[in-house]
C-alpha cells in the first residue's frame, strides 16, 4: 500500500521530491499541502522547486539522499535511507533494524 501511494502521489518519486513528501503523509499522517511545506523547508527550497528534476537532482546529490541513475561513490540504498531519515526527522524502520544491528 505504502508504495502504491508514493507513486500515486504524482511528484516524480526520487526524481523530484515525492517520495519525501509521501514519507511525510504516511509517517506523520500529513496532508500534501502539509508535507510538501514540511519538506520544501527541510530543503531549505520553495514548494514550487519540489517538483523541479534539475533543482531536486543537485539537491539530492549535495545531501547525499539518493538518486535515480547511481553516481560513484554517492550515498545508495540503506546509506541514503539513514539520511533521509535525520533530514526529516522520522523513523524509518530499515534504518532503525539496520542500526540495531551494527
Amino acid at each position: 500500500m505504502h508504495l502504491s501511494h508514493i507513486m500515486a502521489s504524482g511528484m516524480g518519486g526520487i526524481r523530484t521530491a515525492g517520495d519525501l513528501v509521501a514519507w511525510m503523509q504516511i509517517s506523520r499522517k500529513m496532508k500534501l499541502p502539509e508535507a510538501k511545506k514540511y519538506v520544501a523547508g527541510k530543503l531549505g527550497i520553495e514548494v514550487f522547486d519540489l517538483t523541479n528534476e534539475e533543482v531536486m537532482r543537485r539537491l539530492r546529490e549535495d545531501l547525499g539522499i539518493g538518486i535515480i541513475t547511481s553516481v560513484a561513490g554517492s550515498p545508495k540504498g540503506i546509506r541514503a535511507k539513514m539520511k533521509i531519515a535525520e533530514l526529516l526527522e522520522i523513523p524509518i524502520n530499515s534504518v532503525s533494524l539496520f542500526k540495531s544491528q551494527i
